[in-house]
């Protein structure tokens, strides 16, 4: 990686971080620091195996730190907002604007229900659902419940809660041939079990 990359990516990690510690609020449990990097590793791990060259890897990865930002000012229709500061904070510091426009496409595309158009954005949507693939994955559901009743007053017992999972992670698919050979296998073993817990 060029020695400018690597001072923009340093640079983009440390922007995001003080933006979270300043202005997201304490009620976000799931869509924190903690998830943007690791949908910033999911980039990192499906990119390498999509074999993308260095460039998009910055871009995906540039999209995978600034793609959920908007939450800062806004929970409905967050990702619009992330654009908006993505377009600032990456003009500020040098990137080019049909770059600029490429990492916005990608944190666009990440809006449910995802509809990625090119490879690049297959790439970060399966990586922001990349948790879905985890043996932690229900520590991750067990926080968006409490970030939902908190952030738009959604309150679900535990039991419509596991059945509401089983319909995102069944209904969801991977877009890329890592995440649908992959990734899918182990979201299946999260799905097996919470029908074990529903039954």
């Amino acid at each position: 990686m060029e020695k400018g990359q690597g001072i923009l990516l340093k640079k983009v990690e440390t922007f995001v971080k003080e933006l979270f510690e300043k202005e997201l609020p304490k009620s976000m449990y799931f869509h924190s620091f903690a998830h943007t990097l690791l949908v910033v590793e999911g980039v990192k791990i499906i990119g390498k195996q999509n074999g993308v060259s260095e460039n998009e890897l910055l871009t995906l990865t540039l999209a995978a730190f600034l793609h959920d930002v908007g939450y800062t000012k806004q929970y409905i229709g967050h990702e619009l907002a992330s654009v908006k500061i993505a377009y600032e904070f990456l003009l500020e510091n040098g990137l080019k604007r049909d770059q600029i426009e490429v990492v916005s496409n990608c944190i666009l595309a990440t809006k449910y229900p995802q509809l990625p158009d090119t490879d690049l954005e297959k790439i970060i949507c399966d990586a922001d659902f990349y948790h879905f693939s985890l043996q932690s994955y229900t520590d991750f559901a067990a926080r968006l419940k409490r970030e939902w009743e908190e952030n738009l007053r959604l309150v679900y017992s535990d039991r419509e809660w596991d059945a509401i999972n089983i319909k995102m992670l069944t209904g969801h698919e991977y877009f890329t041939t890592f995440g649908k050979q992959i990734l899918q296998k182990k979201k299946n073993l999260n799905i097996e079990k919470l029908i074990q817990r529903f039954t």
